[in-house]
């Protein structure tokens, strides 16, 4: 039995009840594994969550976890009901991934994205976000043929013509995703596409964008500088085109890590580190990804992001960065920024390196 997680449930989160259903031994061991690690993840991440994931019993529970050697009679039921299904997969080529499908063994990411995903169709009482948006696995955009900088290219194209008096509508295969206000400063979608698009859900490379009207009146309002970064980070693991591996790169500013939250607690923690050792000397990826103690991704698709948002520059740039839309300036931890990232990894109880 495991010990409790030293983090504490979130004093207003909501409480969810999840059933993890466990597979019969004919499914095979790779299966009573699978399921294994999504309730690991939910007890690592214990009170992390917007959340508070609780297990139950079947009849109970909100969200139910199977794996895919679970009869089709009882998944479509438990989906009748209105129970939220994920399907843990171990045979990707008979049960590839989807909007409901996880394949094992997945990143913790994955299975936090999923969860937000499951939390945000409860809330919106919609039935199937798959219906609305072309869904993938979070890290994994390669499914649209369109070039991954497609969407993001838009985006800067659109800082710079800044024409505030335009609207953009970004369509998917089932319509409407989302709306864009014509100088890039701010998007419209509901709160199930917002999360997608915060975890990498969504393929946003395989999206049309088109002049239209305002958006409805019941979507709520975010910053465009939320849009270019999780866009960024999410578009490709290799280096955006108009960066260099040869280059050193200096930091202009921190970056909002509030609002530009990742669903990942590691993830969270790495690009800190990224952004800090930035922060103490230019350098080039190579050099960064050591420096900060990351892996070549987050390296990469972190240092993607800092440039989308002009929060970058090269080393011997000018001094002068024109950044109209992204004014919002976080200001440096009081302290110093080792105090800073020790203070953060005891909250997430890391502990302090040696």
């Amino acid at each position: 039995m495991k010990a409790q997680p030293s983090s504490a449930p979130q004093p207003n989160a909501r409480e969810r009840r999840i059933a993890l259903i466990k597979p019969p031994a004919s499914a095979g061991e790779q299966a009573g594994h699978a399921v294994q690690l999504f309730d690991s993840v939910l007890w690592v991440f214990k009170g992390t969550t917007p959340s508070n994931w609780i297990t139950s019993p079947l009849a109970e529970a909100d969200v139910i976890v199977i794996h895919h050697s679970e009869p089709t009679t009882h998944l479509e039921r438990w989906r009748r009901q209105g129970k939220f299904v994920i399907v843990l997969s171990t045979d990707e080529s008979q049960h590839p991934a989807g909007a409901r499908v996880l394949i094992y063994p997945f990143p913790a990411v994955q299975v936090l994205s999923m969860l937000e995903r499951a939390e945000a169709e409860m809330d919106a009482g919609s039935t199937d976000i798959a219906a609305r948006a072309a869904v993938i696995p979070p890290g994994n955009p390669g499914n649209s043929s369109a070039d991954p900088w497609s969407f993001v290219e838009a985006l800067r194209t659109l800082h710079a013509v800044s024409n505030s008096s335009m609207w953009l509508v970004c369509k998917g295969p089932n319509g409407p995703l989302l709306w864009l206000q014509g100088d890039g400063s701010r998007y419209f979608c509901d709160s199930a596409t917002a999360g997608a698009i915060r975890g990498g859900a969504i393929d946003l490379s395989g999206l049309t964008l088109q002049k239209g009207t305002p958006p409805p009146g019941n979507l709520l309002s975010r910053p465009g500088a939320e849009l270019v970064w999780f866009a960024t980070y999410h578009a490709s693991a290799v280096l955006a085109p108009w960066l260099n591996d040869r280059t050193g790169y200096e930091l202009v500013r921190w970056p909002d890590f509030g609002r530009l939250r990742a669903s990942d607690a590691g993830l969270r923690t790495a690009q800190i580190r990224i952004v800090a050792a930035l922060e103490t000397a230019p350098a080039t990826i190579a050099k960064l990804s050591a420096s900060a103690q990351a892996t070549l991704d987050q390296t990469i698709r972190t240092l993607n992001a800092l440039a989308s948002c002009a929060l970058i520059r090269a080393a011997h740039a000018a001094a002068t960065v024109k950044s109209p839309t992204f004014e919002n300036h976080t200001p440096t931890p009081s302290g110093g920024f080792k105090k800073f990232l020790r203070n953060l990894r005891n909250h997430l109880r890391l502990g302090v390196p040696s």
